[in-house]
């Protein structure tokens, strides 16, 4: 499994508004999150460990440069 940048969640299905005993595993990766997030997250104090990883991703994505002059 790829690094995360948050613990996994498990996330009910509803069906009519009711709760069913279906779910699905919500996995929080640096690929999965949008980069509005990611920029966020870089900016603010919260994810400090983590933002090798973030940074990483907004190379990747080609948004760093952008991100950068602001």
């Amino acid at each position: 499994m790829s690094v995360k940048l948050k613990p996994s969640s498990k996330e009910y299905v509803r069906v009519n508004n009711k709760l069913t005993n279906k779910f699905v595993i919500k996995h929080y990766t640096p690929s999965n999150t949008s980069t509005e997030e990611l920029l966020k997250m870089y900016e603010g104090n919260t994810y400090k460990k983590k933002k090798g990883i973030i940074h990483k991703e907004l190379i990747k994505r080609g948004k760093w440069e952008s991100s950068k002059k602001k």
